[in-house]
């Protein structure tokens, strides 16, 4: 997940849609005023996600993430958009041995609880449904299962062309 207002591949779908504008409060320009401009936030940087809380957050998975591993550290990670010189992500993973805490059975009736207490709460205004963190996912998961992965045509003809020049076939269907 992002430590972000919004993913960069959104502002990224923004830029390959020719959208000139961000939704506000999303972006600050290089000079870290905030910014609707596509291309100012391209050079600038996203807004952390739930302001001053959000920044510390985002420190706190940078130290898990990169300080812990000896791996680069925030702007040296590098820019993959710009095509210059290695990326270097670092990566954290924590295991949790539920039982240590209380039995599995019932750490899972208790999260059952949760997600029923989250999911009778009235939806915002907009939404039909309340979800959970994941349910998006499973969902997009089942579909794509069910009807297959869209693929934009162009992207789809770049690997087509990709294929043919590495002489890997390409299933039908």
């Amino acid at each position: 997940m992002a430590t972000t207002t919004v993913a960069m591949g959104k502002v990224l779908a923004k830029v390959h849609e020719n959208d000139p504008e961000l939704p506000h409060g999303w972006a600050l320009d290089s000079h870290g005023r905030p910014t609707t401009s596509t291309q100012e936030a391209l050079a600038g940087f996203l807004m952390p996600l739930g302001g001053y809380k959000g920044y510390g957050l985002a420190m706190m998975v940078e130290i898990l993430c990169s300080v812990l591993s000896g791996g680069r550290l925030g702007s040296e990670v590098g820019d993959p958009r710009d095509g210059k010189g290695p990326i270097g992500y670092s990566q954290c993973f924590l295991a949790i041995d539920v039982e240590r805490f209380l039995p599995r059975a019932e750490f899972a009736g208790r999260m059952d609880r949760l997600i029923g207490l989250m999911k009778s709460a009235a939806p915002a205004e907009g939404y039909d449904e309340v979800l959970v963190a994941g349910e998006p996912e499973w969902r997009a998961e089942q579909e794509r299962s069910r009807h297959g992965i869209p693929i934009e045509d162009g992207v789809w003809s770049k690997l087509l062309a990709a294929a043919e020049r590495l002489g890997v076939p390409v299933p039908c269907g």
